[in-house]
Formats: structure tokens, sequence, C-alpha cells
């Protein structure tokens, strides 16, 4: 992603990404409902990148179908979890998306 906010294509493009090296569907990404838990902690990871990349939490939110202050708690749960191992791997494979 560039340094400006990033773009919807810039969304689907993560998303591919995430479903490629995850083996969950796109689509699965982008229903209602929390689903697994593997499928929730990929999908906090899509957020915290997006966030870091400097997207709003309403601009998130508004692709995936959720509102804003899901996306906030997503966030800060993966900030929490920063030590985990499992979680810092996803984030590692989830940021080499656009190289």
């Amino acid at each position: 992603m560039s340094l400006s906010s990033p773009t919807p294509r810039d969304y689907d493009k993560l998303l591919s990404h995430a479903s490629e090296i995850s083996g969950i569907p796109m689509t699965s990404f982008l229903e209602k409902g929390r689903g697994s838990q593997r499928l929730s902690r990929w999908r906090m990871a899509i957020f915290y990148i997006l966030r870091n990349a400097g997207a709003t939490f309403h601009e998130i939110g508004s692709y995936f179908n959720r509102d804003y202050s899901t996306v906030i708690h997503g966030c800060k749960v993966l900030d929490s979890k920063s030590s985990d191992a499992q979680v810092r791997d996803i984030i590692s494979k989830l940021s080499t998306y656009n190289k």
C-alpha cells in the first residue's frame, strides 16, 4: 500500500492475499457474524494492517460491513495480543502482500 489512505483496490488485494495464505475464502472475511476463532483472528489482523496503513475505522468498517466500533475493538484486541507468536505470524504474513 502507498503512504496515502488505502483504496478499495488495496482492500481487495489484501483480502485476496489473506485468503490465499490462510485458506479461508474471501467471502468469509466479509460475512456477518463472528465466524470461527481462526477467521476472527485473521479478520482482526486485516483491520490492524489497514488501520496502520492510514485507513480510518469508518472506512474499514464500511468495507467489511461492520460498525466502526467493531474495527476499534479488533485493533485493540490485537494490540493486547501483540506478544502472541501466532498473531505476530499472521500480521507478518499479511504485511508482505504488496511486495
